[in-house]
């Protein structure tokens, strides 16, 4: 009896506490659900607008719900008008927020990192007319965004009804009125946040684990992390970055490659690897039996670098890997001068007879990619720094400023400066956006840009590339070798004619052209490449050393200034955006040179390897993410999206790799690609952080 007495009394005082709590929890839910629905409709109106869609939406919420939860215990411990500045705060923040970055993508197609924030006052400088346009088209998503910040203001000042002024004083003002103290909610809140960084800091410690990728990590770009994880738990990430070491992958034990990849598609004659395939009285070709790479004792560095095991995970790993073979195009340019350009947006739709018979006839009579892409997710310096570099990019700006920063003996200028000739590099845009000022000259380039060793007469910043290399060709065209970079203007969005100069410049040249106005303008002033290149071979025959000068022509990024459905009126089918998006062209250039087509795979980082063995120069594959295309190693491109081989295509949106017809692989094929490329990643990222080849700067030789 007494036992039933004591368990109704306590039922007694939690019912009474109960009773007491309930306005405090009700209090509690209604602001908690208050914000979820602003957070809920932010998330939903911006993914449609730009495009990221509805996939991992849950995964999202889940993260949007627990900071909804930690803001509304917060906000309920401090007095009544600072618990509402917050709350205005944090909507007017990420409304903000989310518009920033609805632009950003509808211009770049992409989102930007914590670390463009920097350049960003640099970027609206210079691309004023681009942002003003972009703002005009989505001023219908910019104002929708703009809606929960008056939500607040609207439901306490707005004019009501009686019933509805009678609602809000008995429900509303109560929510107002109420405070917690805060060791009621301390713990909670504690909770919530150790609970919320406990989720995150493994992500960033490994993102190559399945659950960082199944929250699409592990890629350069941002666009996979912002459809499963939102905007916001992205650049929380991107941020625990800059503080968190990532976690490098177990690299000499990544599976092993199934030989199918190892299958080059190329329509060179089939490489001469023994004697015995020699015609009887054809004399030994200089390559036979030799490779791209050095006689380095990685077992030494292992021994001599024992306490550090990042650097001996790196030995390790490019001791695993066997360098490639020299072959029928080694050194077949040695002694050429190199000419590289950066082509701002340039397509393999640029090309045309008669619109562009200089860029025609270069690709015709020079080597010719019919298989080739830019990288994704690093824009313009990622791409212009892979050209250059061979480096594969594994974050944004930042990323790129630190990469440069290190010793890297297989660039390009690198090359070049060890046979004594100082390289150049031009741009006729501004000389400190991207801190190219500080990045090119780390690189070993003599660097001029506009007002800065360049007079760019032109008032207004969509600059002709033949104005710039009128103004830099008189630099080295006398010298007995040497080494031009480029990194053209022209083809910059907007693509218009009312606001491009260049566009207007030619508009009566693609007037007939059966696209619609934008795509007529990009074409339009891609025509000013077209110029420039005419130009350039022009200069470079009068100075007699046409026969003798190497151009090499790809681009920084697909033209993402137009839209899908756009690239796709001017492919003349629906492009496949996965890969075909990303599909691009390539020129290999010397006057007189053999005409070659290669169909293989191939990508931006495949450049610098191929080029440094056209050249004869000496480098050692194995410290490349691409590969020399001439090669037998195996062709391999990978994007955000999946990878392209030989065997066929890994399109990671529809999770299934689809083999080539006749092409059979096996089961674990996709697997052991992957690791492939996970393994490359965590080698470029790890080379830059510890500064590798510094590390065996002793072991090489220079």
């Amino acid at each position: 009896m007494r036992v039933g007495k004591t368990a109704l009394s306590k039922l007694t005082r939690l019912y009474q506490h109960f009773l007491i709590a309930r306005p405090m929890l009700a209090a509690l839910g209604l602001s908690f659900a208050f914000f979820a629905i602003l957070s809920l409709y932010s998330e939903l109106v911006f993914r449609l607008f730009s495009g990221v869609g509805t996939i991992g939406f849950l995964h999202t919420m889940f993260f949007r719900l627990l900071g909804m939860a930690l803001l509304t215990l917060i906000i309920f411990t401090v007095p009544k008008m600072a618990a509402f500045v917050i709350a205005e705060t944090g909507i007017v923040f990420f409304s903000l927020l989310y518009i920033a970055q609805l632009l950003y993508n509808r211009m770049f197609h992409e989102f930007f990192s914590i670390d463009k924030i920097a350049t960003g006052a640099a970027a609206i400088s210079q691309f004023s007319e681009v942002l003003f346009a972009t703002i005009g088209e989505n001023a219908v998503a910019t104002a929708l965004l703009l809606l929960p910040v008056a939500a607040p203001i609207l439901l306490l000042k707005a004019p009501f009804s009686s019933l509805n002024r009678s609602l809000i004083n008995k429900y509303l003002l109560p929510i107002l009125n109420t405070r917690l103290a805060l060791k009621y909610v301390g713990l909670p809140i504690v909770l919530l946040i150790t609970w919320h960084f406990l989720l995150l800091i493994p992500i960033v410690q490994n993102p190559y684990s399945e659950l960082a990728q199944r929250y699409g990590q592990g890629e350069e770009g941002r666009v996979s992390s912002v459809r499963e994880v939102g905007l916001g738990i992205t650049l929380e990430l991107d941020l625990l970055s800059h503080f968190i070491d990532a976690k490098t992958l177990p690299l000499a034990n990544q599976l092993p490659p199934p030989s199918v990849i190892f299958e080059p598609q190329i329509t060179a004659a089939t490489p001469i690897k023994d004697v015995e395939d020699i015609p009887e009285q054809a004399p030994i070709p200089e390559w036979l039996g030799k490779v791209n790479g050095f006689d380095i004792d990685f077992d030494a560095l292992i021994e001599r670098d024992a306490s550090n095991n990042k650097l001996v995970q790196l030995h390790k790993y490019f001791s695993s890997l066997e360098p490639s073979e020299q072959n029928e195009h080694t050194g077949i340019f040695t002694g050429y001068n190199l000419i590289t350009v950066c082509a701002e947006a340039y397509s393999l739709y640029v090309i045309d007879q008669l619109r562009t018979p200089t860029l025609y006839m270069m690709q015709n009579d020079g080597i010719s990619f019919l298989n080739f892409y830019s990288i994704y997710g690093a824009g313009t310096i990622g791409g212009e720094l892979s050209l250059i570099t061979g480096l594969f990019p594994r974050g944004g700006e930042s990323w790129c400023r630190d990469a440069a920063k290190t010793y890297l003996p297989f660039s390009l200028a690198a090359q070049f400066n060890r046979l004594g000739i100082q390289p150049y590099a031009y741009h006729s845009g501004s000389y400190t956006y991207y801190d190219r000022h500080k990045m090119f000259p780390a690189l070993g380039f003599i660097y001029k840009a506009r007002n800065h060793g360049l007079e760019i007469k032109t008032p207004d910043w969509h600059v002709s590339d033949q104005e710039m290399i009128e103004l830099s060709i008189t630099d080295y065209v006398e010298d007995d070798l040497f080494y031009a970079h480029y990194m053209t203007l022209s083809g910059h969005s907007p693509y218009s004619f009312g606001g491009n100069p260049l566009s207007k410049k030619n508009q009566e040249a693609v007037a007939d052209l059966p696209y619609s106005t934008k795509i007529k303008a990009y074409l339009a002033c891609q025509i000013e490449l077209e110029h420039a290149m005419k130009y350039l071979l022009e200069q470079l025959e009068e100075a007699g050393v046409a026969e003798r000068t190497l151009i090499v022509l790809a681009t920084d990024h697909y033209p993402y200034g137009l839209t899908k459905e756009e690239i796709s009126e001017l492919a003349g089918h629906t492009v496949d955006p996965a890969f075909e998006l990303y599909q691009s062209s390539c020129i290999i250039y010397a006057k007189g040179m053999q005409p070659e087509v290669v169909q293989a795979p191939s990508f931006v980082p495949d450049i610098v390897p191929t080029i440094s063995n056209l050249l004869g120069l000496d480098f050692d594959s194995r410290f490349f993410v691409g590969r020399d295309i001439f090669s037998a190693a195996p062709a391999l491109v990978f994007l955000d999206t999946g990878f392209i081989t030989a065997a066929g295509v890994y399109n990671r949106n529809r999770g299934s790799f689809i083999p080539n017809e006749g092409v059979e692989t096996p089961k674990e094929y996709r697997e052991s690609v992957q690791s492939i490329i996970d393994a490359k990643k965590s080698a470029v990222s790890q080379m830059i952080k510890l500064d590798y080849f510094t590390q065996i700067r002793d072991i090489l030789g220079y």
